[in-house]
């Protein structure tokens, strides 16, 4: 048998052009999680989006799936392998990584530095619900009443474009560049996902919507049977589709940038004002907005945390969350001695929960 070309990061980066499909140098078939393999393939299953063809025990499944190859009767792990399935997959490729970083205002100053996320790691399924978690807890989220006295949930970026450029960012990343970071940058105004590897052959800013191309196609294709993905090769398609939808997509919204050795999208989500200047939102306090901004950071707080916060009595307190309440923002849960207060379901995506 021909002897494997391995994807090595301490040489020269491999000129085929589908790299998460090779071996990686020094890995070895333990370091493969093959219970997260199984779940996987439920998953999947379950979604019914493994073909026929796709085995369903781990193993053949790995082979099938380009997560392994084999050579001289020894098994080998891919790139696509360990970062979706290994057990530690920065013990070999430790700038697969991801940074978040977080800042009050719109420009990224350090002392309006919010949050530091650096080096996550982790698997690309990690990675991903890393970043969806923080990005829907710290962006805003509310509610108005539309004609007929219907509630309508505000949400200040879809979750799916949430999802969809993550998903993007990762799949398509340029591994073998190893002295860069996928980065992802949350301002006041905008979300700003930094790929590492410019666009690819054949795909320009002009047809981005319309040219398909898989940098990683295996990566891809695994994070579609996971679900992360709405159909194969549509992503940045799909994006644009819900920013429509939510009368966010304007001339520049999103907008991409090629710069060569890095792909950015920026998205610009629904202003601020529009959650505090109609419907429910019209009729709290100061105060409540702000225990309303509290608990949806916090995810669940308590009264006597909330009371330790801001500086106020027992019964402010409890008059302003029977308020939140009595809106259908927020709801109890526990007995009275140990009552803690969320978000009232329909405000929170089910992922999110």
């Amino acid at each position: 048998m021909a002897e494997l070309p391995f994807f090595d990061p301490l040489l020269d980066p491999p000129s085929l052009p589908q790299v998460d499909r090779l071996p990686v140098r020094g890995a070895s078939t333990e370091m493969i999680d093959l219970d997260k393999v199984a779940a996987h393939i439920k998953r999947a299953t379950e979604l019914q989006r493994l073909s026929e063809q796709t085995p369903r025990e781990p193993l053949p499944y790995l082979l099938h799936s380009a997560c392994m190859v084999g050579s001289d009767d020894t098994l080998y792990p891919t790139l696509a392998g360990l970062l979706c399935f290994g057990h530690d997959p920065q013990a070999l490729l430790r700038w697969a990584v991801v940074d978040l970083a977080h800042y009050r205002g719109r420009h990224p100053l350090s002392y309006e530095l919010v949050h530091l996320g650096k080096n996550v790691g982790g698997t690309l399924f990690d990675q991903l619900e890393y970043l969806r978690r923080y990005l829907w807890t710290y962006t805003q989220h509310g509610m108005t009443i539309a004609d007929g006295f219907q509630r309508v949930d505000l949400h200040e970026y879809p979750d799916i474009a949430i999802r969809e450029l993550g998903v993007n960012m990762l799949a398509h990343r340029d591994y073998t560049l190893t002295n860069s970071q996928a980065r992802v940058m949350l301002f006041r105004d905008r979300i700003e996902w930094s790929n590492p590897g410019g666009l690819p052959e054949g795909v320009t800013l002009e047809n981005i919507l319309r040219k398909q191309h898989a940098r990683n196609p295996s990566i891809q294709a695994i994070l579609y049977e996971a679900g992360y993905v709405e159909a194969l090769g549509q992503g940045l398609d799909t994006v644009v589709t819900v920013l429509q939808s939510e009368g966010l997509a304007t001339g520049s919204n999103p907008t991409f940038e090629d710069l060569g050795d890095t792909f950015i999208v920026t998205v610009r989500g629904r202003s601020h004002d529009e959650f505090y200047t109609g419907g429910v939102f019209a009729d709290l306090s100061n105060h409540q907005r702000k225990l309303f901004e509290f608990i949806q950071h916090q995810g669940e707080v308590s009264s006597p945390e909330v009371m330790r916060k801001f500086d106020r009595s027992e019964s402010a307190v409890l008059r302003d969350l029977r308020a939140l309440m009595a809106a259908g923002l927020v709801e109890a849960t526990g007995d009275a001695r140990l009552r803690r207060y969320r978000l009232a379901s329909p405000l929170v995506p089910a992922a999110a929960k």
